[in-house]
């Protein structure tokens, strides 16, 4: 599911297909409600623009999407995606508690 959704949101960000179109195959190739994909897209898209996301992705995801962003983008691309993981855990400690693990995952990355 998380390669499903990094690979379609890697088409939305180069601009190949639009957010609802990637949703709706990841949905029907993995299974994942439309939402559920959809959020992991937005998550991506959050990470690529270094912006805060408000929806969680799980730790595996997180750290798929930033080893492939790294790969797929380097290391600026990546180091920017770390600091979205740590907007976003300052977003939700303050809305339902920390995440220390993800708050670690993204320490590694901008190491």
């Amino acid at each position: 599911m998380v390669h499903q959704a990094y690979q379609s949101a890697r088409r939305v960000w180069d601009g190949q297909i639009s957010r609802s179109a990637a949703s709706s195959k990841v949905a029907l190739r993995t299974g994942m409600s439309v939402g559920s994909a959809g959020d992991y897209i937005t998550v991506f898209l959050s990470m690529m623009e270094g912006k805060v996301y408000k929806r969680t992705a799980n730790l595996h995801a997180t750290e798929y999407f930033l080893v492939h962003i790294g790969a797929d983008y380097g290391l600026e691309a990546q180091k920017r995606a770390a600091r979205a993981v740590k907007a976003h855990v300052a977003y939700y400690r303050q809305k339902n508690g920390y995440l220390r693990q993800a708050d670690e995952l993204a320490d590694r990355f901008l190491a």
